[in-house]
């Protein structure tokens, strides 16, 4: 505020200085966060690179570009089980391998796993040795067990509904009042899930007061929830005693801790040891949490989810002055509703895209990324988003990598529940969610600058994503230009604009003769000749 001091922050995080010299790079995850004894087999994910800045330096003796091979073993450290014994290339990229869970006895605490690897040849071998854990749960026969998929980021959810089976979810819906909407009727309940909304968080929690009946009317919907402990994660005694009230319900998705933690300031291992907490007591759900800032002690408040969520509100904006405050906004003073943002769609995307970096410079494996939409205005924004803005910022998200879709706050105006509930039921349908969760989002290269696109591989299918970023209608003719064959348009699921599929020599390109209005947004399915 005015008169307050003016002084830099700090926690800003920075890309690592690179090394002179090459590094072996090995990583090493399970492919799901949890497997539990229903599932005979499971997955890890191998990936070995050349890096700059992480890893062990590359002994001169171990020439890796003649080798390209590390072989490798992954053995239970406690028993000295064999899990996996294989070789990954170099340079491949993640790679998947199978193994048999055989004795390995179901538990709730982690086995810590081993891999053993070895680049080289013979005596010139340079060995590596790093460590993950695995969860093996007992197969649950009430309630509901929820896994994230480490290799695409998405979930898969079990309970009596799906008869204990895991079934991927792409989550899509808000945030919702409880005072203001849940806590009025299971009818309210019933009228959000109609219209197409398949998650919700509703902003409140057991230290509320008893609020059982309204979990209870999310259960008998089968609409999955993410319980807000906002107000009580840095207690951990209170964590606790919410605890045993969530973790046995049908419908329940994950844990949501800290709602902003780094725009509050909160204790940077508050986020850590809530989630620590909750893995040890129910390792059966995933922990996610929002995070406000564009580049605030990262490294600290990140480490306590398996998800994160971002919420860059940028419609409506004056990026530069504090309406509130009356100051001025920089990186080192004002708040004007959005950190460090222009108040533009692409606020969202690029938000999206520096916290997928961050992950990058850490070293750390990509734990999967939400998009928490604007559906409001009041103080620092003076408006709405317009229904092509809010599917702009929606198909924006998930061109650059989100695997959910999660808005603040319902009930909004009737306009945008409309707009959101139309693409909810687009992104939700089998055709569309299986490409998002099943496949990361290729970024194509728009030679006008006036595009957003991304496309997701599938088998022989292809979705592609396009978004116009500009809010005048263009009725000049539009090409997207595809590094990729394609056949035939399959479907278009979202959009209005017709468009021609037109075979080139370095791919295919969609046409359309009529230009794209404002904000334009559209998602087709195309068939290759041979699958990719």
């Amino acid at each position: 505020m005015t008169g307050y001091p003016n002084l830099p922050p700090g926690g800003i995080l920075r890309p690592p200085a690179p090394s002179p010299t090459p590094m072996l790079f090995v990583q090493l995850e399970s492919r799901y966060t949890i497997y539990d004894s229903n599932e005979k087999q499971g997955q890890f994910i191998v990936e070995a690179s050349i890096s700059y800045t992480y890893g062990e330096l590359i002994a001169p003796k171990v020439d890796y570009e003649l080798t390209k091979m590390l072989k490798f073993e992954i053995q239970v450290e406690q028993t000295t089980q064999l899990l996996v014994s294989d070789v990954v290339k170099l340079r491949s990229g993640p790679q998947l391998y199978a193994f048999d869970f055989g004795s390995l006895e179901p538990r709730l605490e982690p086995y810590k796993v081993i891999l053993n690897a070895a680049l080289g040849s013979q005596a010139r071998d340079q060995n590596y040795t790093i460590a993950t854990e695995l969860y093996h749960l007992p197969a649950k026969n009430s309630g509901s067990t929820v896994k994230v998929d480490k290799l695409h980021g998405g979930m898969l959810v079990a309970n009596n509904v799906t008869d204990y089976e895991f079934e991927p979810l792409l989550p899509f819906g808000f945030y919702t009042s409880c005072s203001g909407y849940l806590n009025y009727s299971s009818e309210n309940v019933t009228t959000y899930k109609d219209l197409g909304f398949n998650a919700i968080n509703p902003v409140c929690a057991f230290t509320d007061g008893n609020l059982g009946y309204l979990f209870d009317w999310l259960d008998v919907a089968n609409l999955w929830y993410q319980y807000d402990m906002r107000g009580s994660y840095t207690n951990l005694s209170s964590v606790a005693e919410q605890i045993p009230l969530i973790k046995d319900r049908s419908s329940f998705l994950s844990w949501y801790t800290a709602d902003e933690p780094d725009g509050w300031q909160y204790a940077l291992n508050s986020t850590r040891l809530a989630h620590d907490l909750l893995k040890k007591e129910d390792p059966y759900h995933p922990t996610g949490l929002v995070l406000n800032c564009d580049n605030y002690h990262f490294e600290h408040y990140s480490a306590g989810a398996d998800y994160l969520m971002e919420d860059a509100y940028p419609m409506g904006i004056n990026p530069i002055h504090s309406r509130p405050w009356n100051t001025t906004c920089n990186t080192t003073y004002g708040d004007c509703g959005c950190d460090n943002c222009i108040g533009e769609l692409e606020d969202v995307s690029n938000r999206l895209d520096s916290y997928a970096e961050y992950q990058q410079w850490l070293g750390r494996w990509q734990k999967p990324l939400w998009a928490v939409l604007q559906a409001f205005h009041g103080e620092y924004w003076e408006r709405n988003p317009t229904s092509d803005e809010t599917w702009a910022m929606m198909l924006l998200s998930f061109n650059h990598g989100a695997k959910a879709m999660m808005s603040w706050l319902f009930p909004t105006s009737r306009r945008l529940t409309e707009a959101h509930a139309a693409f909810a039921k687009v992104a939700t349908q089998h055709s569309v969610s299986i490409m998002l969760l099943n496949a990361e989002p290729v970024p194509v290269n728009d030679k006008h600058n006036i595009l957003d696109i991304s496309y997701w591989s599938n088998g022989d299918l292809v979705m592609v994503g396009i978004v116009h970023l500009d809010n005048v209608d263009r009725y000049l003719q539009v090409d997207v230009e595809l590094p990729f064959a394609a056949v035939e348009i399959e479907s278009q699921p979202w959009g209005t604009v017709s468009w021609t599929l037109i075979e080139t020599v370095r791919g295919c390109t969609l046409r359309s003769t009529h230009g794209l209005g404002g904000f334009a947004t559209n998602i087709v399915i195309l068939r290759t000749r041979t699958g990719r």
